[in-house]
């Protein structure tokens, strides 16, 4: 009998195991993007770059102090994006600890295979992801789309 798309999952050690190795990555890359963080800010015994002892009178030049406040403003970003990447995959594995992992949290139908193949923290069916991102301001809608991806 062959294995439909909405078919209940049965082996959810693949996916535990893709899950477990996307949050040891996900730990790293926050401890980099820290570590970074940490770097443009001067670390925890001197100020970085643009910080007031650092000044030696003579004066930065406003557009090297605009790169290094974006560079920060950039850094703290993807902080943010990875720790939330990081809250969902870390949702999926405690869902697959629960029984409750492939199951739709908005409908309670099966999550497609496909869907959770490309992405298996999903935690919506695609119709639910659907609904939900139909009804965000546009410019979140952007934003969400490329976070999903």
């Amino acid at each position: 009998m062959p294995n439909t798309a909405n078919e209940p999952l049965r082996n959810l050690e693949a996916y535990r195991t893709r899950l477990q190795e996307a949050k040891e990555q996900l730990e790293h890359d926050l401890d980099l993007s820290r570590q970074h963080s940490m770097n443009l800010s001067g670390g925890l015994d001197e100020p970085g770059s643009g910080q007031p002892w650092e000044h030696s009178g003579h004066g930065d030049h406003q557009a090297d102090e605009a790169s290094e406040v974006f560079e920060r403003e950039k850094e703290l970003g993807l902080e943010q994006t990875i720790k939330a990447h990081l809250d969902q995959v870390e949702h999926a594995l405690s869902r697959i600890e629960a029984g409750r992992y492939g199951e739709c949290e908005s409908c309670g139908k099966p999550i497609a295979r496909p869907r959770l193949e490309a992405l298996p923290e999903a935690t919506l069916c695609i119709e639910c992801k659907a609904e939900e991102e139909s009804k965000l301001p546009l410019g979140r809608r952007d934003a969400v789309q490329e976070q999903s991806r």
